[in-house]
């Protein structure tokens, strides 16, 4: 098969899973589509394609440099942003980038804990979010059974060569997540290891240890993660 028929298709092929087995298939199709775009994993821009019969469709667009980090991340990702398409056409969104109460409920309901810092007991609710699995819940159970049933037609073939990025979320006018600050894994210093501190809106550096920096976007301190 071609590379390109095959990349896209096995992206294809994920978001019909998941639409099937989270989602009861309840989602219509969209375009689902590999972008680099600096500092985000991915995003959800409703309404973003048209064809000549004027029917508009929605795009769900990943990062392909976040390939390299993790195969759940991934998933975990394609997901999300299929959630705000559900919200899009089943649901209420609310003002433009704002994750509400429905959206939220939805991210539980499959799988996945909405938190806005991604760690336990973050808040579920706001303009900037990201989040983690629910042990035991639906979405781990379906994107662990890629590989015990061994469906292998939702696996990627191919990945970028460059090291998977570190990626934050910030929002733009581009979709749900949007453009932020990417950065690589540092080297390790004559002094040591240097240390990841990450605010509560998602931006992260890197320093030493026991680093005191206020965020000048949260006013919040930027904590070790």
């Amino acid at each position: 098969m071609a590379i390109t028929k095959n990349q896209f298709q096995t992206i294809e092929a994920l978001y019909n899973y998941y639409n099937t087995e989270l989602f009861n298939g309840e989602l219509n199709d969209c375009l689902l589509n590999m972008s680099r775009k600096n500092g985000a994993m991915g995003f959800f821009a409703p309404n973003r394609w048209t064809n000549k019969q004027g029917i508009k469709i929605h795009e769900i667009s990943i990062n392909p440099d976040t390939f390299n980090i993790d195969d759940e991340e991934l998933h975990r990702t394609i997901v999300h942003e299929m959630c705000h398409l559900w919200q899009e056409d089943l649901g209420k969104p609310s003002r433009r980038y704002y994750h509400n109460k429905e959206w939220a409920q939805k991210m539980i309901a499959v799988g996945l804990m909405p938190s806005h810092n991604g760690q336990v007991g973050g808040k579920t609710t706001g303009q900037r979010m990201n989040d983690y699995t629910i042990e035991d819940g639906l979405f781990i159970q379906k994107f662990d059974a890629i590989v015990s049933e061994k469906k292998d037609d939702l696996i990627l073939p191919y990945f970028p060569v460059s090291p998977g990025m570190h990626v934050t979320v910030t929002e733009n006018d581009e979709g749900e997540e949007g453009e932020g600050e990417g950065e690589s894994e540092p080297k390790e210093s004559r002094a040591g290891k240097k240390v990841r501190y990450m605010c509560s809106c998602e931006n992260r550096i890197w320093g030493k240890p026991d680093l005191k920096v206020i965020c000048a976007e949260c006013s919040e301190a930027f904590e070790p993660r």
